[in-house]
């Protein structure tokens, strides 16, 4: 329903801006006859009122338009049904949700950009799409919302539960995909995942030095304070190292403030590696050229992924 009235808004809304030049020889350039009897100030008005209320249609179209693409977004009913499915899990702070529902960083170059270079997709689906074909990725819903962002699959836990339900969740998951910013929920998901999921499983979203540092002292704090308590009950791994973001290299062309600066990654001895986001964009480029970009820098990791043997099953 949201995505047929935002067509019909969104077609009403350019018929009514390209007829302003139409309007405008009709009521001002051409006029005569009774037409002319208006004052001038009164044609003009009536020629700007069609076209910002045009603009207005067309631009009010887009959030419906988004609106019903969130309607129609999958929702997993129960994580049960992941069993004998090769999937990933896409865990961040359910604050940054909102963050990751705008639009990309639009890359730099107004005299030589596509609009089509990253068409109508939020920062969450823009991030989601490079991991297309590697398995379905999952998140967990925030509880509470009245509709999942676009993005990957959500599905939602019980509040007083959720903790056995993601560890059950990373244990089966081909790749885990996590947000390397601070937040309760997120240290001890990732404080779990040392402790339950293979190195070379385990990818995290570094979008800045702030978030990562704080990242990186939560992380050491909820570990310290897990191991020591639950020595007794489970064998911990040591905490691997998280680097510093290394500085971004020189490369020619134009530079690209994208939120991501990079994905870490680690070898099964937990050594890191850090993959950077494409830092700068070519100054002539094609519609193709930006999405070829991304994928080609960020290669080593997907391969990485592809290459992971089958994760044990959910249960």
């Amino acid at each position: 329903m949201f995505s047929v009235l935002a067509w019909a808004l969104g077609a009403l809304g350019l018929l009514l801006s390209f007829s302003g030049y139409a309007m405008y020889k009709v009521l001002v350039s051409e006029a005569d006859g009774d037409v002319t009897r208006l004052p001038l100030w009164v044609r003009l008005l009536i020629m700007a009122v069609v076209f910002v209320a045009g603009i207005l249609l067309f631009a009010g179209s887009g959030g419906l338009l988004k609106r019903g693409r969130r309607h129609r977004h999958r929702i997993i009913p129960s994580f049960d049904e992941l069993v004998g499915e090769r999937y990933l899990l896409y865990l961040r702070p359910f604050s940054i949700d909102p963050l990751m529902a705008l639009p990309p960083a639009e890359a730099p170059g107004w005299g030589f950009r596509s609009p089509f270079e990253l068409p109508g997709l939020t920062q969450e689906e823009f991030l989601v799409r490079q991991f297309r074909g590697l398995g379905r990725v999952v998140a967990i819903g925030q509880p509470g919302e009245r509709l999942p962002e676009i993005g990957a699959e959500r599905g939602y836990l019980p509040v007083e539960e959720w903790q056995e339900s993601v560890s059950r969740l990373l244990r089966g998951a081909h790749a885990v995909i996590m947000t390397a910013s601070p937040g309760p929920g997120t240290m001890w998901e990732f404080t779990e995942a040392v402790r339950t999921v293979a190195p070379a499983r385990l990818l995290l979203l570094v979008y800045g030095d702030e978030d990562y540092h704080a990242f990186r002292e939560g992380v050491a704090q909820e570990y310290a304070t897990r191991s020591s308590a639950e020595a007794a009950d489970a064998e911990w791994p040591p905490l691997p190292r998280l680097p510093d973001i290394p500085p971004a290299p020189y490369v020619k062309g134009l530079p690209w403030d994208f939120p991501l600066e990079g994905i870490l990654s680690f070898d099964p001895r937990w050594r890191p590696r850090f993959t950077r986001f494409p830092p700068a964009v070519p100054r002539v480029r094609h519609v193709w050229t930006i999405r070829r970009l991304v994928r080609r820098e960020l290669k080593p990791v997907l391969d990485q992924v592809s290459r992971l043997p089958p994760a044990p099953s959910l249960t």
